[in-house]
Formats: C-alpha cells, sequence, structure tokens
C-alpha cells in the first residue's frame, strides 16, 4: 500500500483549519469549526458582547500562494478576517511548527494588497508579499482579540 501524504489540497486546508481551532481553543476563544463541502464561513468566533466574528482560514504547504476565490472579489466584512496557514513544505512533519498570519479582511481588501488571475476572476494573496508587508500579523491573535474585545 502507498504512504499517505499530507500534502494534497484538500488535506493542507483541514489541517489548516484544525491548527487554527486547536491555537483557538488552547487561547480560551469562544469558537466553532464549521463542518462541509461548501460551507461559507469556516470558522465561527463570539464576541465578548455575544455578536459573531468569522474566520476564512486559507492553507499552504509550501511558500506558494494563498487562493483566495474565484468570483473576482476578495470578500471582505468588518467582522471577517483571514487566517493564512503556512507549513514551509513540512506539512507531513508533525513536529515542524506551522506559521500563520491573522489579517482582518478589510485590511486585505486594498487596491495592491491582493492579485487577480489573467481571467480576472481567481483572487489570490502572494505569499511573498504577505511575509514582507504582514510582519505584525504573524503567529498572534492581537488583532482579533482587540475585535472580540470591543464588538
Amino acid at each position: 500500500m502507498a504512504k499517505k501524504s499530507g500534502d494534497t489540497n484538500y488535506n493542507t486546508n483541514l489541517a489548516s483549519e484544525y491548527l487554527m481551532m486547536s491555537l483557538l481553543s488552547r487561547a480560551g476563544k469562544d469558537a466553532y469549526l464549521s463542518l462541509g463541502n461548501k460551507k461559507g464561513v469556516d470558522i465561527i468566533i463570539k464576541t465578548k458582547k455575544g455578536a459573531i466574528c468569522v474566520l476564512e482560514v486559507k492553507g499552504v504547504n509550501k511558500n506558494d500562494d494563498w487562493l483566495i476565490g474565484n468570483k473576482g472579489i476578495l470578500p471582505s466584512l468588518p467582522n471577517m478576517f483571514y487566517a493564512l496557514v503556512g507549513f514551509e513544505g513540512k506539512i507531513s512533519d508533525v513536529v515542524a511548527p506551522a506559521k500563520f498570519y491573522l489579517i482582518p479582511s478589510e485590511v486585505l481588501n486594498k487596491e495592491g494588497e491582493f492579485k487577480k488571475s489573467k481571467n480576472e476572476k481567481t483572487i489570490y494573496l502572494s505569499h511573498k508579499y504577505i511575509r514582507d508587508n504582514y510582519h505584525e500579523y504573524l503567529n498572534t491573535f492581537a488583532s482579533l482579540e482587540f475585535y472580540l474585545e470591543n464588538n
């Protein structure tokens, strides 16, 4: 029997969602994983005042760009965050740490922050651009904490 690998798009995305759920749980957040193949949101988090915040999780194994969608827009709401997870090519190495950027969607939904493919439909975030310009969002819940405390 062939050895199975975590290095598939489906497994990478699933591992990314469960990683974020684990981290949110460890941080004491009131978070809920959305299940299903055609869900509209990955994780729902309750704020201190009982409102909801949504987390869209995108994962890549290597330093590939994060694919956001194919509708020509980067979905963005005041209560929406993107968790951009990267496994640095080591998804099968369970002791290798993953990194994540937790960024408010409205921060990313500005001219030049995301790219469109030639067909003007596929939206993606450049791994290099995020790495070079979003240091303050690397491996921290700071922006999410601020939102949860104030909404």
